[in-house]
């Protein structure tokens, strides 16, 4: 097999201050479910910061509908609408001319093996048929103006197995292993994570690092994924972990959506993955006769919607499946052991922080690889642009 020679990501070390207060409490019974807690946080690809490079490790997950090979092409067509026309929704919306496709989202873990959530794939109802499940890769808006309608096959990849699942909901318990499904008792809300094979190793892209300790309360988080089925989004500010919960998951007030299902959420001072998006509130409200209806399965039987806006503290909540939940059966990468030296090297150090520290990551044959320093310039520090229309 002829060596990779691609370059695979580059990988920021973000070494923050203290992490923020204490940003949730117990949940109101009595707020609307929102998926939006302040402002939108969220960001197109080439607004992102520190986790831009994160992002070219994110997939997409489509129905096979959705993306179609064209033959004189070669490349994969997306079939899709604005996600105003798919959720009928008043003008003025973030987002609202960008295509709606995906489906579910989740992050390369390994050379072919991609985390999301549970209820991505059968047997869950919601979930599509391994074989019949798109994952793709460069979904997104890499400059303003301009939004994705093909793919080069390359980017496109298709389920080979599910190697392990666990949904755990107030309407499922089940757990799967290489395609042996037992079923359990219901007992609420708890884990919800899939580990997937996919048809290839996947090329020029870095699989990801997962922390391998519990977050705290207070900690700041980020995300990737494909809320609504849109381009890739990026939030890197205004999120923490609100309440952690025994059943295997924790709660945040991250800005995400449907479509978000198996987003990759990152501690932002380590950059590792925490945990991954499993539940949330609704996304968009309607009026109806009879008063407000949340995320109906037909909103054009309604007056147009919009998405709802909640206090930083209030709402629900979104959930996230804690990484120790699977993170047995994930490898070791390269980016986890680089990111352990780096902030090894930090810890033993009483000179002032070290300035974002980048690199690249350099396949080797036998399925190894080294980090070499890289030739980055980083730019001027400021905050992504939250984009508000």
């Amino acid at each position: 097999m002829k060596p990779a020679t691609t370059i695979l990501a580059l990988l920021s070390l973000l070494l923050a201050g203290g992490a923020p207060a204490n940003a949730g409490g117990p949940r109101d019974g009595n707020a609307m479910d929102v998926s939006y807690y302040g402002e939108n946080d969220q960001v197109d690809l080439y607004q992102a910061g520190v986790l831009k490079a994160f992002a070219d490790s994110s997939v997409a997950l489509f129905s096979d509908r959705a993306v179609v090979k064209n033959e004189a092409s070669g490349n994969f067509d997306l079939k899709s609408v604005s996600l105003k026309d798919k959720l009928n929704l008043k003008p003025g919306q973030p987002f609202e001319g960008q295509p709606s496709g995906a489906y579910c989202s989740g992050v390369l873990v390994g050379p072919d093996l991609v985390l999301t959530a549970g209820h991505c794939f059968q047997p869950d109802e919601r979930g599509g048929p391994c074989d019949r499940v798109k994952l793709v890769f460069g979904y997104a808006v890499t400059r303003a103006g301009e939004t994705p309608s093909s793919f080069p096959a390359r980017n496109v990849y298709t389920c080979k197995k599910v190697v392990a699942q666990k949904v755990q909901d107030e309407n499922h318990n089940f757990t799967c292993r290489n395609g042996k499904c037992d079923n359990a008792g219901l007992v609420g809300d708890g884990p919800d994570y899939a580990l997937v094979k996919l048809d290839r190793p996947v090329a020029g892209r870095l699989p990801l690092a997962v922390s391998r300790q519990s977050p705290a309360v207070g900690t700041e988080v980020g995300v990737i994924g494909y809320p609504s089925g849109l381009p890739v989004k990026v939030q890197e500010k205004g999120a923490a972990v609100r309440e952690l919960k025994a059943r295997g998951y924790f709660v945040t007030n991250l800005d995400t959506f449907r479509g978000n299902s198996g987003s990759p959420v990152f501690d932002m001072r380590t950059l590792k993955i925490i945990g991954i998006i499993s539940r949330g509130g609704a996304d968009y409200a309607y009026e109806s006769e009879e008063g407000t209806t949340n995320d109906p399965r037909r909103p054009y039987l309604y007056t147009p919607g919009s998405a709802v806006y909640q206090p930083q503290d209030g709402g629900r909540g979104e959930d996230v499946t804690m990484i120790s939940e699977i993170q047995g059966l994930i490898p070791s990468t390269q980016a986890e052991r680089s990111l352990d030296a780096a902030l090894k090297a930090k810890s033993g150090s009483n000179s002032r922080p070290i300035p974002v520290v980048p690199a690249i990551y350099v396949p080797g044959q036998d399925g190894g690889g080294r980090m070499q320093p890289a030739i980055y310039t980083v730019p001027d520090a400021g905050d992504p642009v939250p984009v508000r229309i």
